[in-house]
C-alpha cells in the first residue's frame, strides 16, 4: 500500500504547479530525459545584440528569482502535503500512525531531493540562454528600468504573495483533476488486469 500511495506522491508532484506554471520535479526531469537535445540548443551562436550572462543575472537580482522561487516551492510543497493527506484518507482510512509516519517522511524525503535549491539552480542557469536567445541588451535594459520603478517594485513586493494565493485557488481544481486522473488509471490498469486474466485462459 505504501508503493501505491508513493505513486500517487509523484502523480502530485507532476501536477503541483510551479516555475512558469510547471513543476520544478516535472521540469527537472524532463530537462534530464531532453539532455542531448537542450545541449544543441545551448550549443546554437547567440545574436549579436544578445545580453550576457552578467546582464540576466542582474536582471534576476533585481527581480529576486530566488525569493520568487522559494515562495514557489513553498506553496507547491504546502499542496502536496495537503493532497497526499487527502489522498491517503480515502486509500487508508484505516492506516495506524505508524503508517501515517512512514507516509509523512517518505514525502518529506521526495519533496527534499525533487524541490530542492539544488533543482531550482540547475533550472535557473538552464534559463539564461533562454533569456539571452530571446532578449536583446536593450530589451535587458528596459526590464531592469521597469522593476528599478515604483511600480516594478511593488509587482516584485506582491508577487510572491499573488502566486501563493493563484496556487491556493487553484488546489481544489488541481485536487479534482488528479482524483479523477487517478481513478481513470486504476479503472483502465483494472481492465488490462482483466484482459490479461482473459487471454491467460485462453
Amino acid at each position: 500500500m505504501l508503493l501505491k500511495v508513493a505513486s500517487l506522491l509523484a502523480v502530485a508532484l507532476a501536477v503541483s504547479p510551479a516555475f512558469a506554471q510547471q513543476s520544478v520535479a516535472e521540469a527537472a526531469a524532463k530537462n534530464r530525459k531532453q539532455a542531448p537535445a537542450k545541449k544543441t540548443v545551448a550549443a546554437q551562436p547567440l545574436p549579436a545584440d544578445a545580453p550576457s550572462r552578467e546582464d540576466v543575472l542582474k536582471l534576476f537580482d533585481l527581480m529576486q528569482i530566488n525569493k520568487m522561487m522559494d515562495s514557489i516551492v513553498n506553496a507547491a510543497k504546502q499542496q502536496s502535503v495537503e493532497m497526499v493527506e487527502q489522498m491517503t484518507q480515502e486509500r487508508m482510512p484505516e492506516a495506524t500512525p505508524e503508517q501515517k509516519k512512514q507516509i509523512r517522511e517518505m514525502m518529506d524525503d521526495v519533496m527534499r531531493q525533487a524541490l530542492g535549491p539544488a533543482t531550482i539552480h540547475e533550472m535557473l542557469e538552464a534559463t539564461i540562454p533562454v533569456y539571452q536567445r530571446h532578449l536583446t541588451k536593450a530589451d535587458l535594459d528596459t526590464m531592469v528600468a521597469f522593476y528599478s520603478s515604483p511600480t516594478g517594485q511593488k509587482i516584485l513586493r506582491e508577487q510572491p504573495a499573488m502566486v501563493q494565493e493563484s496556487m491556493q485557488a487553484a488546489s481544489g481544481i488541481q485536487q479534482r483533476i488528479a482524483r479523477s486522473m487517478f481513478q481513470k488509471i486504476d479503472e483502465r490498469m483494472e481492465k488490462m488486469v482483466q484482459a490479461q486474466k482473459e487471454t491467460q485462459k485462453q
